[in-house]
């Protein structure tokens, strides 16, 4: 196996992965989906909210803030509170504001952190208040999976893309451009007396410049033993963390399937 960084952003990390299982790269997207822990705000004590907003809607949208800081919280069913919520597997933050104008947008930085939790983004908006409305809240947040619920999901996409296959008959071509013309990503450019691909991999695999072709020159495929995985993180956590995250759970998943089949009877 080896792997080769694409791309690296603040929120992006595109890598190639060459020489592997597809079932390998579909489990690490799967489990980055849904099996890292990240905390989200689970409970909502509203003591006041004069705006025109819901409690229900309102608590919705916390929800859905991206939180940093979970590392030092454990998963409410692995602590001793019994799921009931402590200092050990809650964090708490607290919301209080009065509108001083018409239109005066909330935004997740009015969120004070009282414990180690505090929002990833402070420019998110929450509410839009008019003048003398208020917003007096308390919020537990909590770490959780992906699988539970949207708002543990710690990523707003995670692909795996297959290194796509271009192959040009150069005896079949006769250069019209037509593929070049209606390829949507624009890869293929004619060179000197030949057709040429830019970037394989900015290729979608539409497959519209083999549906144009004449002479049926191109033909267009793929290769699932190269991967490119596109990670784009909400947030919590970085997409470096993400990834090695995910490849801790898979560690410990093959740990615990190791370990089931060594305690299965000796068939007699």
């Amino acid at each position: 196996m080896d792997v080769e960084v694409l791309g690296t952003t603040n929120d992006q990390l595109r890598l190639l992965v060459r020489e592997i299982e597809p079932t390998f790269m579909s489990a690490i997207r799967r489990i980055i989906m849904a099996e890292v822990p990240i905390p989200a705000i689970d409970k909502v004590y509203i003591a006041e909210n004069t705006g025109v907003l819901y409690d229900e809607m309102l608590a919705h949208r916390l929800g859905l803030i991206p939180l940093k800081g979970g590392e030092t919280l454990i998963l409410p069913e692995k602590c001793g509170c019994d799921k009931k919520g402590c200092n050990l597997c809650e964090s708490v933050l607290t919301l209080e504001v009065e509108a001083k104008e018409d239109d005066s947008i909330v935004y997740s930085g009015r969120l004070k952190a009282e414990g180690s939790v505090f929002p990833a983004n402070n420019d998110i908006p929450i509410v839009k208040l008019n003048s003398g409305q208020k917003v007096a809240l308390v919020a537990h947040a909590r770490l959780g999976l992906g699988k539970e619920h949207a708002k543990w999901q710690p990523v707003s996409a995670c692909v795996v893309k297959y290194e796509p296959v271009i192959s040009i008959d150069s005896k079949k071509c006769e250069l019209r451009a037509v593929c070049v013309e209606e390829c949507p990503k624009k890869i293929l450019v004619v060179k000197g007396k030949n057709l040429t691909v830019t970037s394989i991999w900015d290729c979608s695999l539409c497959k519209v410049c083999e549906e144009v072709c004449p002479n049926s020159a191109i033909k267009v495929s793929y290769n699932d033993r190269n991967s490119e995985l596109i990670v784009e993180t909400t947030g919590s956590l970085s997409t470096e963390e993400l990834v090695l995250a995910a490849c801790e759970v898979l560690l410990h998943k093959c740990e615990d399937l190791k370990n089931s089949i060594k305690d299965l009877p000796e068939a007699s």
